[in-house]
Formats: structure tokens, sequence, C-alpha cells
């Protein structure tokens, strides 16, 4: 699958400049998404049990990455550097974004998606969810659906840009402040091909 192979994926250029890779994310990854999910998010949105999650064979969750500083960094040695590798901490390119979705009988459900707060506005949440999509089209689904805050109106317009829909309303959704969560449908995919 092209958007998850990480040798071979496709470098996707930005506004204002750089490129990233889109790819599967690993338990390496781990700890900068935790990172980056709290500074998305802050305490607004429950942590995700990203060891779990990868782990679900029904779970896809991808990761961005600086393709400018992907492999720039030397293949380190020795004890230190092996432990690291065995407890899967990762020492690679930055990760800019994440995007994660489970797999149903019949669509991909996104559960997921954030963008390193500095390097929003760049192109990297577009290129994430065209990711998603591509899963759901290899997968052979016919849609994406999603849940977004009301009062998220960048989000909502980035989906609506990448033919998402409204399709409902879901009064008193998020827990920590009882906002509604609009529902949204990226359907027809199978129609796509």
């Amino acid at each position: 699958m092209a958007a998850l192979d990480a040798a071979s994926a496709e470098l996707i250029p930005l506004r204002e400049g750089g490129r990233i890779a889109i790819r599967a994310m690993t338990r390496g990854d781990v700890r900068a998404v935790r990172r980056l999910e709290r500074a998305a998010y802050g305490s607004a949105n429950p942590r995700t049990a990203f060891e779990r999650e990868l782990r679900n064979g029904l779970a896809g969750y991808l990761v961005a990455v600086d393709a400018a500083e992907d492999g720039a960094q030397p293949e380190r040695r020795g004890p230190l550097a092996w432990l690291r590798r065995r407890l899967g901490i990762r020492e690679g390119p930055p990760i800019l974004g994440f995007a994660g979705a489970w797999y149903t009988h019949e669509q991909l459900h996104l559960v997921t998606i954030a963008v390193e707060p500095r390097a929003q506005r760049r192109g990297i949440g577009l290129a994430l969810v065209h990711a998603v999509r591509e899963l759901a089209i290899e997968a052979e689904l016919d849609s994406i659906a999603l849940e977004v805050r009301a009062s998220n109106a960048g989000a909502i317009r980035l989906y609506e840009q990448c033919g998402f829909r409204r399709a409902g309303r879901l009064r008193n959704y998020y827990s920590d402040n009882r906002e509604d969560a609009i529902v949204m449908l990226l359907d027809g995919l199978s129609a796509a091909d």
C-alpha cells in the first residue's frame, strides 16, 4: 500500500515549501505522537492508547514525517542505540501529523487526526485525509465517517474541501464540555476508482 510503505513513500510538497512522507505509525513513533496529541488537543481529548491501537487489526494509523530530515540521521551503534531500538524509541525525522481510523464492515471511521500546531495550514492535514481516503479505497470500503467539534470551523472546512458532507449532529457529544459534534461523511469511494 503506497500510503504505508515508508521505503517508497511519495514525497508530498507542502505550502510554504518542504515535503512530507506519509507512512504507517510504528511503536517507535508513539512517544512523539503522544506529545503531538497533547500539543494539538491539550486535555480536551482523552489520551489515545496508541500501543493498543497499533496491535488492533481493525485500525490503521498513519504519520506524516518531515521528508527533509527522513534518513538524515546516521545509524547509531552501541548498547544505548540497541536499547532504544529494542524499546521502540524513535530517533527519526520529526512527526508533523498523524491520523487514525477504524475499519468497520461497511466504512472507515476517521477517529483522530492532528497536525503539529506550528506546522498547521501547510497542507499536512489535507495530505493525511487523502491518505486515509486511500486506505478506505484499498480496503474496498465505500465511505468514511467522522465526528468533529461543531466549533472547529477550520477542520470542518478541511473536510468539506476533501468532499465530506454534513450528515448529522450529535448533541452534547464531547464529555469535556458537552459540545455538539458534526457528523461528516465522504461516500461514493468505490465509484471513484
